[in-house]
């Protein structure tokens, strides 16, 4: 899964993609994202399909089931651009006797990579798959990662792209400043002990 992530490095994106983007740390559902498709786009994270009567909302959608769902039948690939993203463990504090969430930090030392991406006219979906062995601990999904050599492959429609970006992950813990949508600054990602 896949609830929050980052574009801080603005000077890559401009150099890629000549689009110009604000530093985000925080970037939450529901908000304006940057996308690739034919184009560069700008659109909100969440979709609803056009026969939905009130809007879903969805944020993401699963590889596995992509095309047997009804709700992504009539959408288009994208990618995302990002630096990292978020992902929240739960675990049980005995000491306190209740369940927590302890957000984590993903990333590849601010390097860009990308995200696989479903979009309609309404908004888009980051696709999500089984996490590799090496960040199940945190989460059992995590989103489909793309090299940039990687995006024309999943634009044109390709149905087998090696993951080659996952396993070079970094993740460390991060403060629960996160949580909040409001906080947008570097102090999200920052590590802590």
């Amino acid at each position: 899964m896949c609830g929050r992530f980052s574009l801080s490095n603005t000077e890559s994106v401009k150099s890629k993609f000549d689009v110009d983007v604000e530093a985000r740390f925080n970037i939450s559902p529901g908000t304006d994202v940057n996308i690739l498709a034919s184009g560069p786009l700008v659109l909100p994270w969440n979709l609803s399909p056009p026969w939905a009567k009130k809007p879903m909302n969805l944020i993401n959608a699963r590889y596995e089931t992509l095309h047997e769902k009804p709700s992504f039948r009539d959408t288009s690939r994208c990618v995302f651009i990002v630096d990292g993203w978020y992902e929240w463990k739960r675990f049980f504090d005995w000491k306190r006797r209740e369940n927590k969430n302890q957000p984590y930090y993903h990333h590849l030392d601010g390097e860009l990579f990308f995200m696989a991406g479903v979009y309609n006219d309404t908004g888009c979906a980051i696709v999500t798959k089984a996490a590799v062995k090496e960040l199940k601990n945190i989460h059992p999904r995590q989103p489909y990662l793309l090299l940039e050599n990687q995006i024309s492959d999943w634009l044109s429609g390709d149905q087998f792209i090696k993951d080659r970006c996952s396993s070079e992950i970094r993740i460390h813990k991060v403060s629960t400043y996160v949580n909040s949508p409001r906080n947008d600054s570097i102090e999200c990602k920052t590590p802590i002990q």
